[in-house]
């Protein structure tokens, strides 16, 4: 350690930042659909729009990642575009989560719509730079791997503040609206987030290019990076289909009598994760980090499916949930560590250093899955004959006495149950084909950095990786 780049602080001040940003993006990710079906929405027209905003979304995270690749400020590669996107991010969420209540239901439509662009496009600019920024910290494996671990950490921190906030504050014994729920998180999140931005240092970014790569090129890069589309496929598929996080109010509050019982269940399914995260960092040097990933998600699987079998019944529902909230906790520690791994795959591979694309490749994934979720979940609902409500916490929702349809309680517990095993267990097959090992990426990454000759490189790895470049 003592041939480390960053110093103790710097550490500390990168893992912060990721709990604010946890803090506003599990929030957001969280709540979001909860707080549209709170304004009296109609679940089919808001699941429309939500993924029509996706569409602006995919065009916003390639051309953000090319932007990263092509323009260098003098002062940095990421870190400017962090400092730029800490107001933005802040105000973004505040305007997000306050939809005027004098509006009509389709002004309200088109209010959530533009507000959900900003906000998606302020994330971009904190989330595609953050996580670039751990290559240019250091290019030392070791030293890599113990930053994402204290981001994630951290992460796991904020995740669990906006949970506390958003489930416990708007209940019925509470009462708080999710508009000043949403304020309370961006304090937290600017509390946080500032110190990376302003006392952080890029010690690696290396000789500056003086050749651009072209659009071809980058489409190059892209298709062939087989492990960046094999992972991330199945993240689509594992958390896109994770719709048990946006309904689990609903689910508490209908199917459990309690909207306050959701504040067990996921302090119960999340302690476990964080207690897993400070286990981590002795794991993964015994063991290889994506076998470990793969392990707890094959067990993920399995206890989702035995989940949507045992039906609603609170007892050995608490039970199941807090078993796979251990190796939850191994997946979201591990989650974010694989895609240095494929920049550094696709710049071997194709001899294009591209790593903006390759982050904005992560960025966009993360944020679609969260949006298809929600889409999911309340298009489900919405076709199953789900009843609008207006209501601002589920306080004054009791107080209406709202009743769903027995069709809409059966589609609530498909929504929360059975698609996210469904997600789990095709997720674990198309995670099968992924077997990018970390020392082989060592090697990948001496090789990109000039430090070994290709000969060597390639009679080091473990198996051969084709490459298109000559």
């Amino acid at each position: 350690m003592d041939t480390w780049y960053t110093s103790k602080k710097e550490r500390t001040f990168y893992g912060l930042y990721f709990m604010g940003q946890n803090a506003v993006y599990t929030f957001t990710y969280m709540f979001l659909a909860t707080y549209l079906l709170l304004c009296g929405l109609d679940a089919v027209a808001t699941a429309g729009v939500l993924l029509l905003v996706k569409i602006w979304d995919a065009v916003n995270d390639c051309l953000f990642g090319g932007l990263i690749d092509k323009f260098h400020f003098k002062k940095g590669r990421f870190m400017p575009w962090l400092k730029i996107s800490l107001p933005l991010i802040i105000l973004t969420t505040i305007l997000l989560f306050r939809i005027p209540e004098r509006l009509g239901l389709n002004q309200k439509l088109v209010f959530f719509a533009v507000a959900y662009i900003l906000w998606d496009t302020a994330y971009t600019i904190c989330d595609v730079p953050v996580f670039g920024l751990v290559t240019t910290m250091t290019d030392i494996q070791a030293e890599r791997t113990s930053l994402m671990t204290t981001g994630r950490i951290w992460a796991n921190i904020g995740v669990l503040i906006a949970l506390m906030v958003g489930y416990v504050l708007p209940s019925e014994a509470v009462g708080v609206s999710f508009s000043n729920c949403a304020l309370i998180i961006c304090v937290v999140a600017l509390a946080s987030m500032f110190w990376l931005c302003f006392r952080a240092q890029e010690h690696v970014q290396g000789e500056e290019r003086t050749e651009e790569y072209t659009l071809k090129s980058m489409f190059t890069y892209l298709l062939h990076n087989r492990y960046l589309f094999i992972y991330y496929g199945g993240q689509l598929l594992f958390q896109g289909l994770n719709t048990a996080t946006t309904v689990l109010q609903f689910a508490c509050f209908y199917l459990f009598k309690n909207s306050m019982i959701s504040t067990v269940i996921a302090a119960l399914a999340f302690v476990p994760s964080v207690i897993v995260a400070f286990f981590m960092p002795k794991v993964l040097r015994k063991w290889d980090k994506f076998r470990v990933f793969y392990l707890s998600a094959v067990v993920y699987a399995v206890l989702s499916v035995v989940i949507w079998l045992v039906g609603p019944r609170l007892v050995p529902q608490l039970i199941l949930l807090t078993l796979r909230g251990f190796v939850f906790g191994a997946i979201t520690v591990l989650e974010f560590m694989f895609t240095p791994d494929c920049a550094e795959y696709g710049q071997y591979t194709t001899g294009i250093e591209a790593r903006g694309i390759t982050f904005a490749i992560q960025t966009f994934t993360m944020k679609l899955v969260s949006a298809l979720a929600s889409v999911i979940a309340i298009g489900v609902l919405g076709l199953f004959g789900w009843q609008s409500v207006a209501a601002e916490s589920f306080a004054e929702l009791a107080a209406l006495n709202v009743a769903q349809s027995d069709t809409a309680l059966k589609a609530l517990w498909a929504v929360f149950t059975l698609l996210p095993a469904l997600g789990s267990v095709l997720a674990v097959l198309t995670w099968r084909k992924y077997d990018l090992r970390t020392s082989d990426v060592e090697l990948m990454a001496k090789y990109n950095n000039g430090e070994i000759d290709l000969e060597n490189c390639e009679a080091a790895l473990s198996h051969p990786y084709p490459r298109t470049t000559k």
